[in-house]
């Protein structure tokens, strides 16, 4: 390897005419917005923004090889990177191995644009992801005047940093605003990569002169006049950052690709830049032509089930793992490649069986907010990839354990391990490779597995009685499935509903309720835990909506239909006591009573034998 210097402009440059790619063992650029204002920030005040790693290669020998561009424009709803598909390459071109993230951030800022979700927008529309481009205020900048000891002005830098901002065409006219102390201030937006079009000798008296110009505000016209010198001062630094040689690389140029990812592998171990399973994906589609792809799309396909999933590489590369019987503990050096080719030799197997897993745990009304640990389901996929039966009484099986795990958090801390100790509870070895102990799911020996950390899937009185206190969420959920096992999860989707509705214990709703005051406060504590919960299809919790619980069971909607057509089946099937009064002033004693009758079901449920506690 060599030592080389280029400047950003070329770069940019190599990225715009397709000279500059990403090697296949790349991941995706994952750098958030303020990520990139704040390297532009660094490359203002000349700081070093590190070393970089570039493959060249010959484009008869890159043929070979599966290339990525560069994203030009990122949009965070299509956020991957395109394959190259052209046959045409120039005669050399560029494999970045190392810098991704910061080539691809200096590529967005100055010649390229950026969309993201504006917040509380919930719409795929564009309209929901404006395009932005950086910009520069070129009227708040960290410059300012000081005395030296021999009283000759200097300029200095303060500590705040240089606004740079992601702003739509429309926002960069702004010109003026308030500050924190509501005084007004006037800002003038430059777009930043206007500098790529200036000449390496750039008139910066005549660039300013341009922008100068096109002002029309006369207040901004002033604050630009009187800041004349630290306007010219950034706009001059900006140019030169970009035309000055600041981009330092080490050139390499072998040929096979086992050479590269173990370069590639060294590289990026070293530091926080990439995770293990981030590795042995660049080690899986290093060697397979189609492997980015094919993954990124089976990943879409996952999160698209049931009500949205968020799985990502991170779980799918530990899902290779364990469906494939190799380590779940595993290091960089242990990524030999009859492990990736057996990898490889079982993805139909392995996307068979997460499509079954998830496909079932979406039937459950799981979704990416309620699965709080996704380790939790690489053990069903593993009793499917074996064979496993998929019988009603399996599946019952299956669900119990998935509600267990999640009940009793038996992932957290030790992940790895428990995951190592379910799957030697259900494969046995033999003389090539493991099977199931039993296609039957073993339910009832997983609930004696003694696992790390002393924990057990076995659930107690003392847990029960917890389970009481979670309040409205993905814990509570898992405590309504058990008390709700026959709603059709997969067909209708349910609320977790207050059965006294959360609005009607304000200060001020419990005043008009002629509730003492002294009780106020620990109601509210509890108003929003299990005995207070049901679940509610969607369409019917709506119509109930902030009406009172007592007012809404007996009354009709505005077309005089009743809002429950039977109410004895109603209470029977969502545990509401019949011995108490189901006014607002009595939600004391209805708490009481219905948490009584909640801990007494799930302790049926789930077969749990009562102790004093």
């Amino acid at each position: 390897m060599s030592y080389h210097s280029k400047s950003i402009k070329e770069v940019v440059h190599d990225i715009e005419f397709e000279k500059a790619y990403l090697p296949a063992i790349q991941r995706k650029f994952v750098w958030p917005r303020w990520k990139i204002e704040h390297l532009f920030d660094s490359l203002m005040r000349n700081y070093p923004i590190g070393s970089f790693l570039f493959w060249e290669l010959k484009a008869t020998k890159a043929y070979e090889y599966v290339f990525y561009n560069f994203l030009k424009n990122y949009d965070e709803r299509t956020p991957n990177n395109v394959r190259k598909n052209s046959n045409f390459l120039h005669q050399e071109i560029i494999g970045v191995l190392d810098g991704q993230q910061r080539l691809s951030s200096l590529y967005l800022g100055l010649q390229g644009s950026h969309r993201e979700r504006l917040r509380y927008h919930k719409s795929l529309q564009d309209y929901a992801y404006p395009e932005t481009f950086l910009y520069l205020n070129l009227l708040s900048l960290p410059y300012q005047e000081k005395e030296s000891s021999d009283g000759k002005i200097i300029d200095i830098e303060r500590e705040q940093f240089f606004e740079f901002r992601f702003l739509t065409q429309e926002d960069a006219k702004q010109v003026e605003r308030k500050n924190e102390e509501h005084k007004t201030e006037y800002c003038c937006w430059f777009k930043i990569g206007t500098v790529l079009r200036w000449n390496e000798d750039a008139d910066i008296d005549n660039e300013f002169d341009k922008i100068l110009e096109i002002l029309t505000d006369e207040n901004q016209i002033k604050a630009f006049n009187e800041q004349k010198k630290f306007v010219k001062k950034a706009l001059r630094d900006l140019h030169k950052r970009t035309v000055e040689p600041l981009i330092n690389y080490f050139k390499v140029t072998k040929d096979d690709l086992d050479d590269i990812l173990q370069i590639f592998i060294r590289v990026n171990s070293g530091g926080t830049i990439l995770s293990k399973t981030d590795l042995l994906f660049s080690t899986i589609v290093a060697t397979w032509e189609d492997g980015r792809d094919e993954i990124e799309a089976f990943l879409r396909e996952l999160n698209a089930k049931g009500d949205g999933f968020w799985f990502n590489n991170d779980f799918l590369m530990r899902c290779c793992l364990v469906l494939s019987d190799l380590p779940v503990l595993f290091k960089v050096n242990s990524f030999k490649s009859e492990n990736v080719q057996l990898i490889k030799d079982n993805w139909d197997n392995i996307k068979s069986a997460l499509t079954k897993t998830v496909d079932l745990i979406a039937s459950y009304g799981f979704n990416g907010s309620v699965l709080t640990s996704q380790n939790a389901i690489i053990i069903i996929a593993y009793h499917y990839m074996k064979g496993g039966n998929n019988t009603e009484l399996n599946k019952q099986g299956l669900r119990k354990y998935l509600l267990h795990a999640s009940l009793k958090n038996i992932y957290g801390g030790q992940g790895d391990q428990v995951i190592a100790s379910f799957r030697n509870a259900l494969r046995t070895e033999g003389s090539k490779t493991f099977t199931l102990k039993n296609v039957n799911f073993p339910i009832d020996e997983f609930m004696e597995l003694k696992l790390p950390a002393s924990k057990s899937l076995k659930i107690t009185s003392e847990d029960i009685e917890e389970f009481m206190q979670y309040k409205k969420g993905a814990n509570a959920f898992f405590v309504l499935s058990l008390l709700y096992p026959n709603l059709r999860y997969n067909e209708i989707y349910f609320h977790q509903d207050h059965i006294h509705p959360d609005s009607r214990f304000s200060d001020a709703k419990l005043k008009d309720a002629l509730i003492p005051q002294d009780k106020w406060w620990s109601w509210q504590q509890i108003k929003d835990t299990m005995p207070n919960l049901q679940l509610m299809e969607g369409r019917q919790n709506e119509s109930k909506n902030a009406k009172q619980f007592k007012e809404w069971l007996h009354g009709s909607d505005g077309n005089g239909k009743k809002n429950v057509a039977d109410i004895p089946k109603f209470s029977l099937d969502n545990y509401i006591p019949n011995d108490t009064e189901l006014s607002i002033s009595n939600f004391e004693d209805f708490y009481q009573k219905r948490k009584i009758l909640l801990v007494n079901q799930i302790h049926v449920v789930l077969n749990v034998k009562k102790e004093k506690i």
